[in-house]
């Protein structure tokens, strides 16, 4: 709206480690979907990234008010030092999404406080976050999500999103070619750009989910995870 600034319109703090590539394309899809503001927190600077997105500050930053949502987990690692930065982004009391990574270290060290956070597991980080669920994927997703207290973006082809409370949502996924690299990289970042601008963690991964595969259909066959994030801003305009 016209009174909107950067920060109004959704502040995302995206946390690099080992594979700083994973955490940049996360970082231009948040910025792509329509955040104000996007922070690529790294030791270093990370090539490829947007200009306009913000570099630098692993040790400080993480706790500022303004931050709508951090993402941890895309190329973070499974070191100490990811850990570390895990636990800062858990403590930080922001809007979380938590993804590939993140999930893996919270399956090994027994979980962590999630209230309003986002997970995004495919099949394998569901099992091992989860441990054996039973019913269909949608009743598993739900399961989890209560269990959590937590919603959860149960990835897939029939990519259930579930909320603490019951609701369940399903986005079927028409692009096959989303199964590659990346792709789930971008949905974290196009997640916590809907969530910081002030959608609730359940309505917000809804309308992610959506987005993602919009840009997918617009992005057409043998797509790759950068062409998603070219297409977002066309996705977006279909919204308004």
């Amino acid at each position: 709206g016209a009174a909107d600034h950067k920060y109004s319109r959704g502040y995302v703090a995206v946390l690099a480690g080992e594979m700083p590539g994973a955490a940049a394309l996360t970082a231009a899809a948040a910025l792509r979907a329509g955040a104000g503001y996007v922070r690529l927190l790294a030791d270093e600077p990370v090539v490829g990234v947007p200009s306009a997105v913000v570099q630098g500050g692993h040790g400080s930053g993480i706790d500022d008010p303004r931050i709508g949502a951090i993402v941890a987990g895309p190329g973070l690692g499974r070191g100490l030092h990811a850990r570390q930065l895990l636990g800062a982004a858990l403590s930080a009391g922001r809007p979380l999404v938590l993804d590939a990574d993140a999930l893996n270290i919270l399956a090994e060290e027994g979980g962590a406080a999630l209230a309003d956070a986002i997970l995004t597991p495919h099949a394998g980080e569901f099992a091992r976050l989860f441990g054996r669920v039973g019913g269909s994927k949608v009743e598993q997703a739900r399961t989890a999500a209560a269990g959590a207290g937590a919603v959860v973006v149960f990835k897939g082809p029939d990519t259930v999103v579930a909320a603490p409370d019951g609701r369940a949502a399903i986005g079927a996924s028409e692009s096959h070619w989303l199964a590659s690299a990346g792709t789930g990289d971008v949905l974290a970042g196009i997640i916590a750009a809907v969530r910081a601008s002030g959608l609730e963690a359940f309505e917000a991964a809804c309308a992610a989910v959506w987005l993602h595969n919009r840009a997918a259909l617009l992005a057409g066959p043998a797509l790759i995870a950068d062409d998603l994030v070219v297409q977002l801003p066309a996705a977006v305009a279909e919204c308004l």
